[in-house]
């Protein structure tokens, strides 16, 4: 019933003109508080419900914002996208996730889609592949997440990203305190995020005069694919007793080898946290990412740009936490 109810019936039903109900809907600081609460009953006894396209045709937004992200299975971005989600809620926004699974044909489809359903604003963990996001966007409202916008872009767009290079440096630190003399390194070569966990291993290995040895860090693909074969090959090989992990996917992957072989002496970093490793027989270590107050400063960052499109680009970096067990 409710798409066929009309502005026309709504008056009839309250006794006022089609106008005084067009002003409720759009200017009620114009209207009484008896004749709103008047048309405010008819329309929930008529199942009134206004429609989100006139809406938005009026006010030039759709009330709508597109996520786009690697994989929401991946914890990280799940609990991410939680964050999102619930503030935008709070200010009445819906929200489109979609899932690239770091292609970068799909994430262009996506963005395309989201530019084509005129969305206010996208929040995007980019792939890393497209070195022009303007030309796909244009005055679009854009939110880089997790990893920066390269090239040019850099300048061009607000991003709220976590201190890889210090989070891993504290997380390896931690490892060598502990005992460790040989420690291996399996990261994903995600742009911003690979790059910089990656450099924070290194540095802490300076640090305390640990060699660095290529053969000793294996790039492993977006998704993890070849994290068993990967890991097998650096414990067998190097013989290392410490493995750091660039993030909690290839770390189930690892965990799934040493069950596989038995290798019960084993040292563990990886960045990320989740409830799951107080559970499992090694001591993880692990750089705790805010990933639900990543997703919350990153909606409020796209708002502020949506109510101020000319201030200034703006990089907000997220402190971690080192969490040992």
């Amino acid at each position: 019933m409710s798409k066929q109810v009309t502005i026309k019936q709504i008056a009839q039903y309250a006794g006022v003109s089609e106008a005084t109900v067009s002003r409720v809907l759009n200017q009620p600081e114009l209207v009484s508080k008896q004749t709103i609460q008047k048309v405010k009953d008819g329309m929930d006894e008529l199942q009134y419900r206004p429609s989100a396209l006139a809406q938005s045709m009026r006010n030039h937004t759709t009330k709508t914002i597109g996520v786009v992200i690697s994989n929401v299975l991946n914890p990280f971005f799940t609990t991410l996208v939680r964050g999102i989600e619930d503030a935008a809620t709070k200010r009445g926004y819906s929200v489109i996730v979609c899932n690239t699974d770091e292609n970068p044909d799909k994430e262009q489809r996506y963005i395309n889609m989201l530019v084509d359903h005129q969305a206010d604003g996208i929040i995007l963990a980019s792939t890393g592949n497209h070195a022009n996001y303007h030309s796909m966007v244009n005055d679009m409202p854009l939110v880089f997440i997790d990893r920066m916008p390269q090239g040019k872009d850099a300048n061009l767009y607000d991003t709220v990203l976590v201190d890889n290079e210090k989070g891993s440096f504290n997380a390896v630190d931690a490892l060598i305190k502990q005992g460790a003399t040989r420690i291996n390194a399996i990261v994903s070569p995600v742009a911003t995020t690979g790059t910089e966990r990656l450099n924070g291993f290194r540095k802490a290995l300076t640090a305390h005069d640990f060699p660095i040895r290529e053969q000793d860090i294996a790039l492993d693909d977006y998704l993890g694919q070849h994290t068993a074969e990967l890991a097998l090959n650096l414990i067998q090989t190097n013989q290392c007793d410490a493995l750091f992990c660039g993030n909690n996917v290839i770390l189930m992957n690892v965990l799934k080898v040493l069950k596989e072989w038995q290798i019960e002496d084993m040292k563990l970093a990886v960045f990320d946290d989740q409830p799951w490793f107080d559970f499992v027989q090694y001591p993880i270590i692990s750089v705790d990412q805010p990933a639900y107050l990543i997703g919350t400063k990153a909606f409020i960052t796209l708002m502020d740009r949506l109510a101020n499109p000319d201030r200034p680009v703006t990089h907000d970096i997220v402190r971690t936490k080192l969490v040992i067990r």
